[in-house]
């Protein structure tokens, strides 16, 4: 494949994202120790230093696909990863992380809104140098019902074979067909032996596509298949994200639809504290691996009067009753929800509680938690009904 070749990154005009918000603090007032693995947006730049999540980070080597870029392209808001060889070090390797690269199309139709690969995002502030046409590069968070949260859109540069870049939420994955879409509406035509982890390309997997756009039929032709996922991350790092499900006793939380992470008594917070942990919240979480299970050992809170997707509070639920219509060929189920019986989905990260299997539901009595993507009903936490 022809390396990339970055062109005119544009400097885009936007609210920087931090503070303090309502509510007690348990605050670490000791210097923090840079994290050896941070992924986030970067804040800012001095020279060949990012801050990241609050962090410095020196750039020694910048690369999007394992291809080495100048980091004079770099700008704010774009999200990256930052590696560094241990904890404390500040050298670092950057790893660009757009969420979508290909071709802009049908800039303000409507006003604030532009596609790229199929699917239509909003960004008020896009920079009028961009035009119809161009190749864009697009960094995201997740947003309530499969949408994403543009924070910043650079021009470059494309190689020979036109390839572009698609993540998100699988959902609709046919196997017969070898189709899956990606948020509410791209196409994904797809082999499943190009997956890195095959046995999770699952409904529920976030997942990353490098392929071909026919922009004719609407359809994503994969080459690659990257699964997403925060539980194969080793020893401790940082993320920057969404709350996309919080448990009822807030014991865990779901971030960027990517991973599950655990609160415990030694969690320490910052600007906020454990009732400020909502789905829909924008944090940075350190965090340590044990085991198979992530640990959160500080949690950020980002200001509450930033501009956040409102209508997250509409997009969960929870639920007791009895459980039927068990469909292992579809992963799903049925229980009532505020009296009327729904189809329940079972996906990559849902969690099943007291010896519990899709299997063994039909009858059960269960205390469902979850949320509702796309109009469909998706379980976080299936655990027997309380005596």
């Amino acid at each position: 494949m022809k390396q990339y070749a970055m062109i005119s990154l544009l400097t885009l005009t936007l609210t920087a994202c931090g503070g303090s918000s309502e509510g007690d603090s348990n605050t670490n007032t000791t210097q923090p120790v840079t994290p050896a693995s941070v992924e986030g947006k970067i804040e800012r730049i001095t020279g060949s230093t990012l801050t990241i999540n609050g962090h410095n980070y020196v750039a020694d080597d910048v690369q999007y696909r394992d291809v080495s870029i100048s980091s004079d392209f770099l700008e704010a808001n774009m999200m990256v990863n930052a590696n560094t060889i241990s904890r404390g070090q500040t050298g670092a390797h950057i790893e660009l992380e757009p969420t979508f690269t290909g071709r802009i199309e049908k800039i303000g139709e409507p006003k604030g809104t532009f596609t790229i690969n199929g699917i239509e995002l909003r960004f008020a502030t896009l920079s009028p140098r961009i035009q119809n046409g161009d190749w864009v590069m697009v960094s995201s968070l997740p947003t309530a019902n499969a949408g994403y949260k543009v924070l910043s859109v650079i021009s470059f540069d494309f190689d020979d074979k036109g390839m572009v870049e698609a993540e998100g939420r699988i959902s609709a994955i046919d196997f017969n067909n070898g189709t899956f879409k990606i948020g509410k509406s791209l196409t994904v035509l797809f082999d499943e032996d190009l997956a890195n982890n095959p046995k999770k390309l699952r409904n529920g997997s976030w997942v990353e596509v490098i392929g071909t756009y026919n922009e004719y039929n609407a359809v994503l032709t994969a080459t690659e298949l990257k699964l997403k996922n925060y539980n194969d991350v080793y020893g401790d790092g940082e993320i920057e994200g969404i709350v996309t499900w919080v448990a009822s006793d807030k014991s865990t939380f779901e971030l960027n639809y990517r991973g599950t992470f655990e609160t415990h008594p030694s969690t320490k917070y910052e600007d906020g504290n454990l009732s400020s942990l909502r789905i829909g919240a924008e944090v940075e979480v350190e965090y340590i691996k044990k085991g198979d299970k992530l640990i959160a050992k500080e949690i950020e809170f980002e200001d509450a009067d930033q501009d956040n997707d409102f209508d997250w509070d509409a997009f969960e639920f929870e639920t007791e009753g009895m459980a039927s219509n068990v469909s292992t060929d579809d992963d799903t189920f049925q229980i009532d929800v505020k009296g009327k019986a729904k189809t329940i989905h079972i996906d990559v990260l849902t969690q099943f509680d007291d010896g519990l299997t899709l299997d063994s539901l039909n009858g059960e009595m269960l205390e469902v938690e979850g949320v509702i993507i796309s109009g469909e009903y998706v379980a976080r936490e299936i655990e027997r009904e309380d005596d």
